[in-house]
């Protein structure tokens, strides 16, 4: 299941931007949606529900502009879907500030079981920066599907994109692990207990 996670999701760039010089649009929309179905069918329903506010819209869009390129068989509708999710994305986020819990407090709600006033507000501050990022992300999604080449689509969506979001959830970890110094068990404990060691009581 995690292969099928990789191709939609890391991979689907590169699929799309070389699928479209030997299959139709419509050839690589059909696959794309069987991949699709088949991965939200293997999702285990718990994960689903601890991660489903932030996954629903993202999900949704990438399902109809996949949907809109069978039907068409229009090239373009396949290059939007970098974007749109992006997009999504951000209106899932954005839309979380103004509700009594934002996504990324859900999310470290669901790891940790309570959090502070003082960890509250650290995730709405990350949620922002999270929000900037698939605002930025987007428009430049965007704005290479419609005046760019597939090539240079392909290689922001498929390498600069992910990228990006390596590197920003690499820094806030960073700085999580510096800032709160809450060491839970993760493989990382070990490195950063050294860099930063708890706090006396």
């Amino acid at each position: 299941m995690k292969a099928l996670r990789a191709i939609l999701v890391l991979l689907y760039p590169i699929l799309v931007g070389a699928g479209l010089q030997k299959v139709s649009p419509r050839g690589i929309a059909t696959t794309a949606l069987g991949i699709l179905a088949a991965r939200l069918i293997a999702e285990p329903g718990a994960r689903w529900r601890a991660y489903g506010r932030a996954a629903l819209w993202p999900v949704l869009a990438l399902g109809a502009v996949i949907a809109v390129a069978a039907i068409s068989n229009q090239p373009l509708a396949l290059l939007l879907a970098p974007a749109l999710c992006s997009f999504a994305l951000l209106l899932t986020f954005v839309r979380s500030l103004f509700s009594s819990e934002s996504v990324v407090e859900a999310l470290a709600r669901a790891q940790l079981g309570s959090l502070t006033e003082d960890d509250s507000r650290y995730c709405r501050r990350v949620t922002l920066v999270w929000s900037a990022f698939f605002l930025v992300n987007g428009g430049i999604a965007l704005a290479l599907a419609l005046l760019g080449t597939t090539r240079a689509w392909a290689l922001y969506t498929g390498f600069y994109a992910y990228l990006g979001v390596g590197l920003l959830f690499s820094a806030e970890y960073a700085y999580r692990q510096w800032r709160f110094r809450r060491y839970l068990g993760a493989p990382t404990d070990v490195l950063f207990r050294r860099l930063f060691p708890p706090r006396a009581e």
